[in-house]
């Protein structure tokens, strides 16, 4: 999937830390402002290299999402009082230039006043599958040709695109149980459908293709189905006798995590046989970050675990929101200052080094091999670095001109707000 939702920029990979005590101990900040003096001086001396990138007419209220060749952007309709927007399709830059080309809309399709844009994916050549989260009305979801905006078809529920040629949809009816159903990608055809009383809903996928619906039921079970018939494939009773026990599955890897109050359990996704149980304090969240899992606890903090073992390699507390690690080092944001910084903290230990600074992380698109963040620079831009456990600290990569932060990226560009109140789209540079 390649979307990015620019705009009201929050982390969708896990909850959101909060702040509390102040930070103490030593900091290369007067280090880094030197090293970063002297980034923009070296660039502001040297002409830049032609490259791809261009200027998107928008507000500060705009939505911004890159779907393969396009950007799509929702936007409030001007003059309009009674919230009134639209979704604007562009194409997305083909030619490297020496300045930013300014882009105009392929196409436009009016939004409901108060609906938002859950997701936007390609599907095809020709396809943009939208999921619209309705205004006190649940989701919808559409398939539009991308070429013209001309919708082909309209279901409720949230959608995620299939490798398959399917679309998966969840919703909820109005006595609450939550209903699965795949459709056609082409046509919209339902496949099937089933009822269930689940609390949480993941997907397995191996490679582009789904391959497993696991479901958090409400009586504390977990169930695998298929999502080519959605028959049940296997069931693992209750694992914790105690009423109203808040439970969450996720599917990493090739594994089922279940947490509740007793911890965090690993199951095999092919049979639900139990790989290892670790006792944590309840845990609210559980990522990939990088070789380790991250689960956040509900209270606040987070636990590292070996994803073979389920051994807790090490902790941090509420503070501190680890963001990837490696063997040798984690990158985390730290937030026991007035201002959120970037820290590494040694893998074997969980000692805590000395902050990188103060730095805005940058949105992402999936499971990219490496973090972005930004830096302003008044009068001039954001300074963009890359951030990976792999180097001791930030690496500084480029200049983005006029940009001020609010950024997103995928695999080859990033998008940021600009000073002047439009968004800027730059190639990233090697």
């Amino acid at each position: 999937m390649t979307l990015i939702e620019l705009g009201e920029l929050t982390e969708s990979t896990g909850p959101e830390p909060s702040r509390r005590r102040r930070r103490v101990g030593g900091s290369r900040t007067p280090l880094l402002l030197v090293a970063l003096i002297a980034l923009v001086t070296l660039v502001s001396a040297t002409p830049p290299a032609p490259r791809m990138q261009a200027i998107l007419p928008s507000s500060l209220a705009a939505q911004v999402y890159f779907t393969g060749d396009q950007i799509l952007t929702v936007v409030p309709v001007r003059e309009a009082s009674d919230g009134s927007q639209e979704l604007l399709a562009y194409r997305m830059p083909e030619r490297a230039t020496g300045s930013p080309q300014r882009l105009t809309p392929l196409w436009r399709m009016p939004v409901r006043p108060g609906d938002r844009v859950d997701t936007a994916e390609r599907a095809d050549d020709s396809g943009l599958v939208l999921s619209l989260e309705r205004a006190n009305a649940g989701f919808e979801s559409l398939l539009l040709d991308s070429r013209t905006g001309q919708t082909r078809w309209r279901k409720p529920g949230s959608a995620t695109l299939d490798g398959s040629g399917r679309v998966l949809l969840q919703r909820y009816d109005v006595e609450g149980s939550s209903i699965l159903a795949a459709v056609e990608l082409a046509s919209g055809r339902e496949l099937w459908s089933v009822s269930s009383k689940a609390t949480w809903v993941t997907y397995h996928q191996r490679e582009t293709v789904i391959d497993a619906i696991v479901v958090s039921m409400v009586a504390g079970g977990v169930e695998v189905l298929d999502p080519a018939t959605g028959a049940l494939r296997y069931r693992l009773p209750a694992t914790s006798d105690e009423p109203g026990d808040d439970q969450h599955v996720w599917a990493i890897g090739d594994l089922v995590l279940v947490s509740n109050s007793k911890g965090v359990a690993a199951y095999d996704v092919d049979g639900l046989v139990r790989r290892w149980q670790t006792s944590v304090s309840p845990i609210n969240w559980v990522i990939p970050c990088g070789a380790l899992l991250c689960a956040y606890g509900i209270g606040g903090g987070a636990h590292l675990l070996d994803p073979a073992t389920g051994a807790v390699r090490w902790s941090v507390d509420g503070d501190i929101y680890v963001l990837r690690a490696d063997e040798r080092r984690a990158l985390a944001s730290d937030f026991r200052g007035p201002a959120i910084k970037v820290t590494t903290i040694d893998a074997e230990t969980g000692r805590i080094g000395a902050d990188d600074g103060d730095w805005e992380l940058v949105g992402m698109v999936d499971h990219v091999p490496y973090l972005l963040a930004t830096r302003s620079i008044p009068k001039v831009g954001a300074v963009l670095a890359r951030l990976d456990p792999a180097y001791a600290q930030p690496r500084r990569i480029d200049i983005l001109p006029g940009a001020v932060g609010n950024c997103g990226y995928r695999e080859d560009l990033i998008a940021c707000r600009r000073q002047d109140g439009d968004f800027g789209v730059w190639q990233l540079r090697d």
